[in-house]
């Protein structure tokens, strides 16, 4: 199977401008994620896809690989879809996508192989990670989305709020995706969902669609970057040591 690990990245980010550009211990965001995801060994290419000339730029100084995407991609999905259509053009063969969000600098490498093992399954198409976390007061943060799977380990809901009801642990969603190429290809044509336009949570218009999402768990701690106080966490985390880098 020929895996492609695509970062979408862009600059224009409503609660943090500029975030793959933000310094994480000294290095820009992106690279980070891109290091991390090509340690993985278990993409064939992996590449950033924005359609800002700033991160194009940094990307292709730290010598990585650039796919320039249009500027009106509604989300991460569809400028992955871009970046696989402008990549196949070239000749590349994809068989399946791995989709790592520009704002896990921490995404473990484990995680990526983690994920092309899951979509390596014969009845696989979309996949998707889980980390359980503690009962604690981030369940309350509409920024930590929450996960519940069934006996199968199939999403059954994804929310900003807390869920399940009551005390315990819970699920939180890594935001990172695989998919198969011919499930890609189906996800890009979905229309939208009220559920999704409340949650603002793009994975909620694959299931009100009927998609199957199977959710693995992994116990690495990768905290995202959604705001500028997520950076300023990070960092107290890393300078701790509770973090490392």
């Amino acid at each position: 199977m020929n895996i492609l690990a695509v970062i979408p990245a862009r600059h224009g980010s409503t609660r943090f401008p500029g975030k793959p550009l933000a310094s994480v211990a000294g290095l820009p965001m992106v690279q980070r994620v891109y290091t991390r995801v090509a340690t993985s060994g278990a993409c064939d290419k992996v590449v950033v896809a924005t359609d800002d000339e700033r991160i194009a730029s940094v990307v292709r100084e730290f010598g990585g690989h650039v796919v320039m995407t249009s500027q009106d991609c509604p989300n991460g999905t569809m400028r992955c879809h871009e970046a696989v259509v402008a990549l196949e053009a070239e000749g590349a063969h994809v068989d399946a996508v791995l989709n790592i969000q520009g704002d896990e600098p921490f995404v473990h490498p484990e995680q990526i192989t983690q994920l092309a093992d899951m979509l390596r399954k014969p009845d696989a198409a979309v996949v998707t990670l889980a980390k359980s976390m503690p009962a604690d007061p981030e369940i309350h943060s509409p920024h930590r989305v929450k996960v519940v799977r069934n006996l199968k380990g199939r999403a059954q809901m994804f929310s900003r709020s807390p869920i399940p009801h009551g005390d315990g642990p819970w699920l939180q969603h890594v935001g990172l995706y695989g998919f198969t190429r011919t499930a890609l290809e189906a996800l890009v044509q979905l229309s939208p969902t009220p559920l999704e336009q409340r949650e603002r949570l793009e994975q909620l218009r694959w299931l009100d669609h009927g998609w199957r999402i199977d959710v693995g768990t992994t116990t690495h701690l990768t905290p995202a970057v959604d705001t500028p106080e997520d950076l300023v966490a990070i960092e107290q985390l890393i300078q701790a040591g509770d973090l490392p880098i």
